[in-house]
């Protein structure tokens, strides 16, 4: 019975600390002109007129065209980044919660 209850505690912990996350990232919805005004479709001078300068600009190497990640805020002293990816057209393609660098990943590599 105290394994159980260690076992539930450490569940009911783990969700709570997620959830920190998720409330940044909502925050972020509201607060945030790269979060709140980029959308797919925006020529790269609309979002840096919205959101303005990015922290980083890479070509991407698995996805094609150029990506830009912004720092948005931090959660518990580390960075939350935000990346604005454009295709060959400089119009936005994707965009979400991780860095260039993080989405940039080769879809057929094994998993860690």
């Amino acid at each position: 019975m105290k394994k159980m209850t260690g076992l539930l505690l450490a569940g009911v912990t783990a969700a709570f600390l997620s959830g920190c996350t998720t409330y940044h990232q909502a925050e972020s919805f509201v607060t945030q002109p790269v979060v709140k005004d980029v959308h797919k479709g925006m020529t790269r001078d609309q979002v840096h007129q919205k959101a303005g300068s990015p922290a980083s600009v890479i070509t991407m190497i698995h996805a094609k065209g150029v990506c830009e990640t912004y720092i948005i805020g931090n959660n518990d002293g580390k960075p939350l980044t935000y990346f604005v990816s454009y295709n060959d057209s400089n119009r936005v393609m994707n965009y979400g919660f991780q860095t260039c660098t993080e989405y940039d990943t080769d879809p057929q590599a094994p998993q860690q």
